[in-house]
């Protein structure tokens, strides 16, 4: 996908902006600035802090039922064992309801993870990316708006590296 380089402009003239604020005004505006961003930052990281600890909750009180899917996965493959070892007349029937029994404990397997694992991967995804970005604006020696305009100069080296790679 590649980006158009009027794009990748913009997010390098930003960068310049943001990251210049720092030396061309003077340290009062600075630090209002700054300030204000800070606050705003830390609300973000404050919300993002309470998702992520909601989904470690819910990890924390589904953990019997992703033991009990791993246990289903265990005795499906035992059950699976147990149907191939069966030999003689009744070797199509055994198979036949071995094999439904294994399925049925996959697919129980399966729908309870999937069930855990799909209300996690948006608080737990992009909760980690904003708070990785957050801890970065918030920790910056420089101030949040430096910080940002930081990020958008690393965010249009990679569009430009997007550029080079793609076929």
């Amino acid at each position: 996908m590649p980006f158009e380089e009027l794009t990748i402009l913009y997010f390098q003239i930003a960068a310049g902006v943001m990251m210049g604020w720092d030396y061309f005004t003077p340290k009062s505006w600075r630090e209002h600035m700054n300030g204000v961003l800070s606050e705003y930052v830390s609300g973000v990281q404050g919300r993002v802090d309470e998702d992520l600890s909601g989904a470690l909750v819910f990890l924390k009180v589904s953990l019997p039922k992703i033991i009990a899917s791993f246990i289903a996965f265990g005795l499906a493959y035992f059950v699976l064992r147990f149907g191939s070892s069966i030999n003689g007349e009744w070797r199509a029937e055994a198979i036949l309801v071995t094999g439904l029994v294994y399925l049925m404990l996959v697919a129980g397997g399966l729908i309870t993870l999937m069930n855990i694992v799909f209300p996690l991967l948006v608080p737990l995804g992009l909760g980690g990316v904003f708070r990785g970005i957050t801890m970065v604006l918030t920790s910056t020696e420089k101030g949040p708006l430096a910080g940002l305009g930081f990020l958008s100069l690393l965010v249009s080296f990679v569009m430009r590296y997007m550029n080079y790679t793609a076929v």
